[in-house]
């Protein structure tokens, strides 16, 4: 299947990061294999038990030390398992990390997370060097498939076709204005620019209390940091990863002012890509109804 590279590249430089804040999922046929890995048969032996198992759901996980590190993260975040005997002895969620990967009519659409200190430094190598790996995955796995249907968009529906002319348009536009300049024609044809503004801070302050954090009110800037975050944002097609379209417009719209809000509270920009990407758009997955809600009131507005 043709894969479509993001303008944003990728090569990991070994910071460890995604190797102790997330639970790993262990899929059950790996699992036997890893149990008799030499790593874990050692693990075992020193009373360091390196699996732990959600009762309710079943899944297995791996544990981490007393620093929330990996226990198979060795020297120099080296993982153990990886080095001693290859990328396919991980779990499939450190071989995919991090990739997101979506099909579409054209082909696969690969995506990069900004949580990935590498990604966040735009520091990689010729796509070529990843097809195997990425090959591998979508061949073993299932992804999302989007753009075959019409997606909602409120009271209506969206062609792919239309969709791929507006993102087009927007990623243009990024270079000359915030996301919420571009998207508010879209959003709010009839609600007047400085109560969308208030509507937008209202969500913002919301969703601070959600992540409970306290950032300071921000109003989005354009700048080269923020707008390749968010043309790749839409280039992996967060848009249509979950039911309608305005609602996840509104969802990018409050992660455009909180990245600004976190740089306006002193953090830099890795700092506020971790906020946004890690606790909002990116690894988020609870923020259904939030959507539907911020859809439902834009909706409100347009009646």
């Amino acid at each position: 299947m043709k894969l479509l590279y993001p303008a944003q590249r990728y090569q990991c430089i070994q910071c460890g990061k995604s190797c102790g804040e997330w639970r790993i999922w262990v899929e059950p046929e790996l699992i036997p294999r890893l149990r008799q890995h030499p790593l874990a048969l050692r693990l075992e032996v020193a009373g360091h038990p390196y699996l732990s198992r959600d009762e309710e759901s079943g899944w297995s996980f791996l544990e981490y030390d007393s620093q929330r590190r990996c226990l198979f993260l060795q020297d120099e975040h080296l993982c153990g398992l990886h080095a001693s005997s290859g990328w396919l002895s991980k779990p499939r969620a450190c071989r995919q990390f991090p990739f997101f990967l979506v099909e579409t009519p054209e082909g696969v659409q690969v995506g990069l997370s900004f949580r990935c200190s590498a990604v966040q430094q735009d520091l990689g190598v010729d796509w070529a060097e990843h097809q195997a790996d990425l090959n591998q995955l979508i061949e073993s796995g299932c992804y999302l498939r989007i753009g075959f249907e019409p997606a909602q968009f409120g009271l209506d529906s969206l062609p792919w076709s239309d969709y791929q002319d507006w993102e087009r348009s927007w990623r243009l536009s990024l270079s000359e204005r915030s996301l919420e300049q571009i998207f508010y024609r879209h959003l709010n044809p009839i609600l007047p620019a400085p109560e969308f503004t208030r509507l937008l801070q209202g969500w913002t302050l919301s969703a601070c209390q959600l992540l409970q954090i306290q950032l300071p009110a921000a109003q989005p800037q354009v700048h080269p940091h923020s707008r390749r975050y968010f043309e790749h944002v839409l280039e992996r097609k967060y848009l249509w990863l979950g039911g309608d379209l305005l609602g996840r417009m509104a969802l990018m719209l409050v992660g455009e002012r909180l990245l600004w809000g976190a740089l306006g509270a002193g953090r830099s920009w890795s700092e506020a890509f971790d906020l946004v990407e890690g606790q909002w758009l990116g690894h988020r997955e609870d923020l259904g109804p939030i959507q539907a809600g911020l859809a439902q009131t834009l909706l409100q507005f347009q009646r």
